[in-house]
């Protein structure tokens, strides 16, 4: 399939539709990951929404599998990424989906004095710069709810950010 992908490409001619996501999968299905990835950045094989979507769907999370996962979601360019990590139920994914959604908050954030206006009884950690910064978060999350509303981030808050957080933080300890 590599040598009928060169030989349309020198002749200018185009491709059938799929062919490059047939094209990632068998490469996904035969090659050791560190030629599937030097094929990856080379442009040899293309990692089509479709194609990367199909493989989230069919690979189990074994630990050679979510290496392989990880690799591929790194090389994604970000929108597509962001779409991706959505359908891989894991604390990675979790991870890169908070981190873009607390991107996309504080992109306009003025920073305003204190006020301390949301229950506290809502927090159940006593760590208070992660209680802080997730009231920001919700201060506003609540202030741009319509602006974020139609871009389909709707499983996506304050709550799923400190979980995600707390996860992340307990992977590091081992615990």
């Amino acid at each position: 399939m590599t040598r009928i992908l060169e030989a349309t490409n020198s002749l200018f001619l185009p491709l059938p539709p799929g062919f490059h996501t047939l094209h990632t999968i068998l490469g996904v299905r035969c090659l050791p990951l560190h030629s599937l990835l030097h094929y990856i950045d080379n442009g040899v094989l293309l990692l089509t929404e479709t194609a990367v979507t199909r493989l989230m769907k069919d690979l189990d999370d074994t630990e050679k599998n979510e290496k392989l996962k990880f690799s591929i979601i790194v090389r994604l360019p970000p929108r597509i990424g962001q779409k991706i990590c959505r359908l891989w139920d894991h604390p990675v994914s979790s991870n890169i989906i908070s981190r873009g959604h607390v991107t996309r908050l504080l992109q306009n954030y003025k920073k305003q004095p204190w006020n301390s206006t949301i229950d506290k009884s809502s927090f159940s950690i006593e760590f208070l710069p992660l209680n802080y910064f997730i009231e920001i978060l919700t201060d506003l999350e609540s202030s741009n709810k319509d602006l974020y509303a139609c871009e389909g981030h709707d499983n996506v808050d304050a709550e799923f950010v400190e979980e995600a957080a707390l996860k992340h933080t307990m992977m590091l300890l081992g615990l």
